[in-house]
């Protein structure tokens, strides 16, 4: 019997329905279950559609865990609608399947991928993401929810940069009485004091929570580290953080003021609501954005806007591509990438020239428009060549990560640009690839 495209194509592991719903593909794993893609045709949306690995688990512990977690969720379909909020559409158990189904959002990724000393978003971009965290906490302690694991990676980051807070399995609601979920009290980098020490959780304790990854969003660094669990918890409990310039410099005071209230040991002295951290970060982002069309910044667009390479970009995409990238000075000879190593960014040359070289032969010279770092394509990939400063250079180094964060209409230009200007370098001297 004939087999439509669909059929063929299917993994063996994907299931063909669940519930209403037709799977197109498995999109995720995570420790609770497995996530799958869906297309809702009564609505016309996709859809993501959690299943519980709650019949399958050889644990009992987690299996109960499991199935407490998936009527927690249940009980919030349609609860929450805040547009910085996942919303839950519906929830369901088939055949021992137990089965949520959210708002499924193309492109995005959480903030883990946003920790690192050097992949960080721009400050303003930290502190309007945070803002927004903070308005959706405010108005889901309105209706009594307490999510109590906000964390990176429970904060999703959209392609046109929007927010979404994920995942409340765990969360406390005061009209619910299967909420209570022992022996799972968070994830411990970002629990609360009193969260550490099973005490009375307010929505405060949220707010600390968001506190420490503002913190990790600004610093790449998670407020406590230890080797082992109960040096980390005791540190929550007990140590004070170290201060957020101890890592870096340019952040005005009253940003770290915010952090510092929203992670004081004392939930009487933390913001009195989201609401109220929100407001504080609002005046923080004015002094931001002042500071970022300041005179350095308009300097900078304007030498950009001199070079080849940015000739077919608008003023709007120079200023996105800006935003994903870092200005850089290297002093002669100075390593720019090395051969060998693993490196996720573009590089475009505002002033000065750099040598290509290869097992310590030179290759050839780029000048003033010239980009680099094609291997930032591929992930994973080693640098098949060395770039070095000849005198003094001014790079523009541009994130692959941040670019996914930029409009498409940026990306496409970029991409055009960027593979055009190599194809052209390739074929007028023949250098390797960088």
């Amino acid at each position: 019997m004939a087999r439509n495209v669909t059929e063929l194509q299917r993994p063996n592991d994907v299931p063909t329905k669940i519930g209403k719903y037709v799977i197109i593909n498995k999109v995720g794993r995570g420790s609770t279950g497995i996530v799958y893609l869906s297309h809702d045709p009564y609505y016309r949306r996709d859809v993501a559609i959690k299943v519980y690995n709650i019949e399958e688990d050889s644990d009992p512990d987690r299996a109960r865990v499991s199935r407490k977690m998936f009527f927690n969720e249940a009980h919030m379909v349609g609860m929450l609608q805040h547009p910085n909020i996942m919303p839950i559409y519906d929830a369901g158990e088939e055949n021992g399947k137990y089965y949520v189904v959210t708002e499924h959002v193309q492109g995005a990724r959480t903030l883990a991928a946003y920790c690192r000393p050097d992949n960080l978003l721009r400050v303003d971009d930290v502190v309007e993401i945070i803002y927004k965290c903070a308005k959706a906490l405010h108005y889901a302690h309105g209706r009594g929810v307490i999510h109590r694991d906000i964390k990176p990676s429970n904060v999703m980051l959209t392609i046109d940069n929007d927010v979404r807070i994920i995942d409340f399995g765990i969360a406390i609601c005061n009209d619910s009485e299967i909420s209570r979920i022992e022996g799972i009290a968070g994830s411990p980098s970002y629990m609360s004091p009193e969260q550490v020490q099973s005490e009375e959780l307010t929505p405060r304790s949220d707010l600390y929570s968001l506190g420490a990854v503002l913190y990790e969003l600004l610093t790449g660094f998670r407020p406590f580290r230890a080797d082992n669990l109960s040096k980390l918890l005791h540190q929550i409990v007990y140590a004070t953080p170290p201060p957020i310039h101890t890592y870096r410099n340019d952040l005005p005071e009253e940003l770290e003021q915010v952090v510092a209230m929203a992670m004081q040991k004392d939930p009487g002295k933390r913001c009195p609501s989201g609401t109220s951290m929100a407001a504080d970060l609002t005046r923080v982002y004015q002094d931001l954005r002042t500071k970022y069309d300041s005179l350095d910044n308009q300097e900078h667009f304007d030498l950009l806007r001199t070079l080849t390479f940015f000739h077919e970009f608008s003023h709007a995409e120079i200023w996105e591509v800006l935003r994903a990238s870092d200005w850089h000075e290297y002093k002669d000879e100075e390593d720019i990438v090395r051969e060998g190593e693993m490196d996720d960014r573009f590089y475009i040359i505002v002033t000065g020239e750099a040598e290509v070289q290869t097992n310590g032969n030179k290759l050839g010279v780029l000048e003033n428009g010239d980009c680099f770092g094609e291997t930032s394509y591929v992930r994973g990939a080693k640098r098949t060549a060395s770039i070095r400063a000849n005198g003094a250079v001014t790079i523009l180094r541009v994130s692959s990560t941040l670019m996914e964060q930029v409009s498409s209409a940026c990306q496409l230009r970029f991409n055009k640009v960027f593979l055009k200007s190599l194809i052209t370098r390739l074929q007028g001297d023949g250098n390797a690839q960088t």
